[in-house]
């Protein structure tokens, strides 16, 4: 056991292929020479975060794989819940994706007669894997038991999921706003289905839903809120909790942790109605979830799971609560400051050369870590996803000699609309570390626009 349990027990995107990289052309143990913009979509190691999983791994030689998630899940919630309050339950998954499994679990246990209604918000703006899983289809090939599953096929014949999507942006890209229709959508299924409605708050590009029309419905409804990217604060995210919503973490978005590994806060409310736990409503969920993922205090639900001690998602977490403790020491007027400096450099820079980018819409109202803009062609163009691709590609894989120290790049990955792609910048945890540390040093980002500019000369513009 070693290092690279980092890679280990999660599906095939963070799998290393013959060349050493996992699905988002990065390898999370190669970090020194790396400059990092993409903890929207995929982190590295930190000098910080290796140490921190080392120790953890030296721990695991001696210590009960339990004991030690025990006391990891305890600094989490230390983390966001406030101290002498005990008001959710932290269920782990190996990523994002999987975590939209839970409420369907959940749904089959305390209504286990009705048909599920799923209602998506920001359809396009979430990872493909976690729309393929809300539809109670198998995100990947691989599940974190090793074994090989058929991407796509339902996790049950049995498992019926009705859905309404409403996407994030109109065909302008203009933010969407569905309250009415969502409100609308709930009233006209919720008779005979068990309903879960989904908001976002920090979608791919920052979207931050209304989530203001919760307390309008609150009975018979369970409330998902995806705060994967994990850009909210502590008061917001115990405020949802508090509306009875279960919320949707992972420690690999902006505290980069590489990825995946993720976190479902489940208030009491819920978790106390888990009961008469049938063998026919865990069926879809048996080569999903082991016993690492279900809480401690939940023996009954617990046990209805094969056992299983999963070393690279207790890594991965690892390596995100250390990243925790580390940005906690700052303060969040710090962070938060410094986060607006750079977003108001980078969208000079971007604006400054608008021959080549056009901001996405709505960019003031999102989330100002992630930057998101189009990419433009000689005629005034946008690139589309198959181009904007080859652009991603190009920059996360060429090794540099004009960026001092760094010879790799990392930024966010395309996301795709109809008639629009864009990619992103974005800043995590140990970026905002490193600002403070160097008084607000811009002068790589500076650069970054220009490399990128570089690349879309070369490719586009010849």
């Amino acid at each position: 056991m070693d290092i690279t349990e980092i890679v280990t027990g999660g599906d095939e995107r963070i799998m290393l292929d013959e060349n050493g990289l996992n699905k988002y052309f990065v390898n999370p143990l190669v970090y020194k020479d790396t400059f990092s913009r993409g903890s929207c979509t995929c982190s590295t190691l930190s000098d910080n975060s290796k140490k921190a999983i080392e120790k953890l791994i030296d721990r695991l030689k001696t210590e009960e794989y339990d004991d030690v998630l025990k006391e990891q899940k305890k600094k989490l919630k230390e983390f966001i819940g406030y101290k002498g309050q005990d008001t959710f339950d932290i269920f782990y998954a190996p990523s994002g994706s999987d975590l939209c499994y839970y409420p369907i679990l959940f749904s089959k246990i305390i209504y286990p007669k009705k048909d599920i209604f799923n209602i998506l918000t920001c359809a396009e703006e979430l990872g493909t894997g976690s729309n393929t899983a809300n539809n109670g289809r198998h995100h990947g090939a691989l599940n974190q038991f090793g074994e090989q599953i058929k991407k796509g096929e339902l996790i049950h014949t049995d498992l019926i999921i009705n859905q309404a999507s409403f996407s994030a942006r109109d065909e302008e890209g203009n933010i969407a706003n569905h309250k009415d229709k969502i409100l609308q959508t709930i009233e006209d299924n919720q008779a005979e289905n068990s309903i879960i409605t989904h908001l976002v708050i920090g979608s791919k590009s920052g979207i931050i839903d209304n989530i203001s029309i919760i307390p309008r419905i609150q009975k018979d409804i369970f409330w998902v809120v995806d705060v994967c990217q994990l850009r909210a604060t502590k008061k917001l995210i115990n405020s949802l909790i508090n509306l009875n919503c279960m919320v949707m973490i992972t420690g690999s978005k902006f505290y980069q942790s590489p990825p995946f590994c993720g976190a479902l806060l489940v208030p009491k409310t819920i978790t106390s109605r888990l009961e008469n736990i049938t063998d026919d409503a865990i069926a879809p969920f048996l080569d999903i979830f082991g016993t690492s993922d279900i809480p401690f205090n939940l023996p009954e639900l617990r046990n209805k799971f094969r056992k299983n001690d999963n070393t690279g998602t207790l890594v991965r977490w690892e390596a995100a609560v250390n990243e925790m403790s580390l940005l906690s020491y700052y303060g969040e007027s710090a962070v938060t400051n410094i986060v607006e400096q750079w977003n108001a450099f980078v969208i000079s820079q971007l604006q400054f050369s608008s021959d080549y980018f056009e901001l996405m819409p709505g960019q003031q109202v999102t989330n100002p870590s992630i930057i998101s803009f189009s990419v433009k062609k000689p005629d005034g163009t946008l690139l589309n996803d198959v181009e904007l691709k080859e652009l991603f590609m190009k920059i996360c894989l060429t090794e540099r000699d004009n960026l001092g120290a760094y010879k790799r790049v990392i930024i966010g990955q395309p996301v795709n609309y109809e008639n629009r792609s864009f990619i992103r910048l974005a800043l995590g945890s140990y970026n905002v570390r490193k600002l403070i540390s160097t008084s607000t040093d811009f002068s790589y980002d500076r650069k970054l626009v220009e490399i990128i500019i570089e690349e879309v000369k070369l490719l586009f513009w010849k």
